[in-house]
């Protein structure tokens, strides 16, 4: 498969992250309102039969990269002198709280080689907003007198910006997230590319409709950053995934919860309830030992929502290939 990546700048705050089931579902809706139900049906059939032809990241900002899990390191025996000892509990405390790591550091880890972390400046600052429900029959935030003595309207977003600062001192900069993506052919790229422009009409994420998630395509280009290295035995994934059956269980993750929502027509629809099952995924960053490591890894998860078995979940792997001790 092609590797690609997409960056996308943004012009407004978000109250969505950047997950890769996220961001597919996005891709669907797309498909849906732009080529019809039908359409969506036969964009759905690889992927169901897991024959995934694009493949997706999570979003990053600023280009930056999951830190892989590891193995955790034998500690020194008794014998070693202790100032080696306390030279390594030192890394190890370092190395704490350090989720992401730049394509340099990303790529020695993956070739096996130790890295000594450097802590990276939050590029993710959240804040919250108060705002107030609109009356639409008189176009004032003025309620019943119930909602008056209650203390009103008012309830809180919790906004996101991606942000990076310029210097030490310098003023802090919006910063790109990018999207690593793996597809078959270049019909496959094309279509990809095509499907991400249109998405961006629409925005990203909650309340896209109010102004949220709004971006714009930058690039879209091939990618060969990844480089494969020499006697690679596993893999490290750069999305949220299920593991599929055949998958392989020796590995080091983190888990994930995720409660999810319907999108678009589908979340105000009295018909059905809006929430889907919650789900266990294995959070990106999580590496898992194979020979021969493949392209991608995980499935489409079925039977997600409790009324409509049509409705199903975005689970594979971005896998890159790694050397695992």
């Amino acid at each position: 498969m092609k590797t690609y990546r997409v960056r996308f700048s943004l012009d407004s705050a978000s109250l969505s992250t950047w997950q890769s089931d996220t961001i597919f579902g996005h891709l669907c809706w797309t498909v849906r309102y732009e080529e019809g139900e039908e359409a969506l049906g036969k964009f759905l059939a690889p992927f169901l039969a897991g024959e995934p032809p694009l493949v997706l990241s999570n979003g990053f900002p600023d280009d930056l990269l999951p830190r892989p899990v590891l193995p955790p390191g034998m500690p020194p025996g008794l014998e070693t002198p202790k100032r080696d000892q306390v030279a390594v509990m030192r890394r190890v405390r370092q190395g704490k709280g350090i989720n992401h790591v730049d394509l340099g550091e990303f790529n020695a880890i993956c070739r096996g080689e130790r890295v000594l972390l450097r802590s990276k400046e939050a590029r993710v600052e959240g804040h919250i907003v108060l705002k107030n429900l609109i009356n639409r029959l008189t176009g004032t935030t003025a309620g019943s007198e119930a909602e008056e003595a209650a203390g009103g309207n008012l309830y809180d977003l919790q906004e996101m910006v991606y942000l990076k600062r310029r210097g030490s001192v310098g003023k802090k900069m919006p910063v790109p997230i990018s999207i690593y993506l793996k597809v078959n052919d270049d019909h496959w790229a094309k279509r990809a590319g095509e499907l991400f422009d249109q998405m961006a009409l629409a925005g990203f994420g909650a309340k896209k409709s109010a102004g949220y998630g709004q971006f714009k395509v930058e690039s879209f280009d091939p990618f060969d950053g990844f480089a494969a290295p020499d006697g690679a035995n596993g893999f490290v994934s750069l999305s949220n995934f299920v593991p599929g059956q055949a998958d392989p269980v020796d590995g080091h993750y983190e888990t994930l919860v995720k409660y999810g929502k319907l999108g678009e027509e589908f979340a105000c629809s009295g018909a059905i309830s809006p929430f889907k099952f919650p789900l266990l995924m294995l959070a990106a960053g999580a590496t898992f030992r194979d020979g021969n490591p493949r392209d991608f890894y995980g499935r489409m998860v079925e039977d997600v929502h409790p009324q409509d078995d049509r409705i199903v979940q975005y689970g594979y792997a971005f896998a890159v290939p790694i050397v695992l001790p």
